[in-house]
């Protein structure tokens, strides 16, 4: 009776051991992109992306709890929460290049961080705006899983919110 419930078990554990070691040899790294055409000069686009208080008018931002330095733009900015539903973490200007770019940085209390940087190109009285992030989960087995969906999962939020800041202009 032991023989067979012993095999049972000992095929479960073999099972979830060869998934955890997939899982620490999978990458934890990933980048999702997005791009997007508005009507509006880099000039008038430029203050929703250098300030993390006008985030909450196109991003996802608005839904979560958090705390805005002072001042709310430039490079130093910052955006801190600590949310039930989204854990703990905060997002910071780490550069910015009026009218042309905004580069930031994203720390989670899982240790997982993610670098964006949101670029504005001319194309004459319109702008193309393009959101890139890296992100990187680190060496947890189950979120070299999860960073394999993290480009199509990101990119759809990403393009998400360019859409939101299309509508404003």
């Amino acid at each position: 009776m032991m023989a067979p419930l012993a095999k049972v078990f000992g095929a479960i554990g073999a099972v979830l051991v060869t998934f955890m070691v997939i899982g620490l040899v999978l990458p934890g790294t990933w980048s999702a992109e997005a791009s997007l055409q508005i009507d509006a000069s880099p000039a008038e686009v430029f203050p929703y992306l250098n300030d993390l208080s006008r985030w909450d008018r196109w991003t996802n931002w608005g839904e979560i709890d958090s705390e805005l330095s002072d001042p709310s733009r430039g490079v130093g900015a910052s955006r801190a929460w600590d949310d039930p539903n989204f854990g703990s973490g905060s997002v910071t200007i780490t550069d910015s290049g009026s009218p042309t770019f905004v580069r930031y940085q994203v720390e989670v209390e899982s240790g997982a961080s993610v670098i964006g940087e949101i670029r504005i190109e001319a194309l004459g009285e319109a702008s193309l705006v393009t959101w890139r992030e890296e992100g990187d989960f680190g060496r947890n087995p189950l979120m070299g899983y999860v960073a394999r969906g993290m480009a199509k999962s990101q990119g759809a939020q990403l393009a998400e919110g360019l859409e939101k800041l299309g509508y404003i202009f």
